[in-house]
């Protein structure tokens, strides 16, 4: 798969996930039914933060994260936890909208370069950005499920 064929499926697999939180109220996005871990608005903004967080810590690319976001959606953070303010829908929906664009910015011409630490066995800048599809993908379900779970 080539760099242009990788930022085209970062591009479909962002806007069926746009497509899919399209019309979530603010109140659904916080709701955790029985069963799950989690909320839609922690998912939105995990996606949002391991897809930076790989392609920085793992792949040594200068991408940003706001800090606050680390706290309230890298892996094993909680709504439960939360305290202070929180982004909104809208805000985190431009941070997934302005993502994809900037990584490619960020990264073109650069998905051959070595990781600077392999994770799950992936040494190349483009697996890490390309497994972040697969990433993506999973917590787009679980949307799907949390808001078959809402109203």
């Amino acid at each position: 798969m080539n760099e242009e064929q990788i930022f085209q499926q970062i591009n479909r697999v962002r806007k069926a996930t746009l497509k899919e939180i399209d019309g979530v109220t603010e109140e659904q996005a916080d709701q955790q039914p029985e069963g799950f871990k989690n909320t839609i608005r922690w998912n939105i903004g995990h996606i949002f933060v391991v897809q930076n967080s790989l392609i920085s810590k793992y792949g040594g690319k200068p991408v940003n994260i706001p800090p606050r976001y680390l706290e309230l959606f890298a892996p094993r953070t909680s709504p439960s936890d939360w305290e202070g303010e929180i982004p909104t829908l809208d805000e985190l929906k431009q941070m997934l909208e302005a993502q994809p664009a900037k990584l490619e910015a960020a990264l073109s011409g650069q998905l051959d370069d070595e990781a600077r630490e392999a994770f799950l066995g992936m040494p190349t800048v483009g697996e890490l950005l390309n497994f972040t599809t697969y990433h993506e993908g999973v917590h787009t379900g679980t949307i799907k499920a949390l808001k078959a779970h809402t109203k």
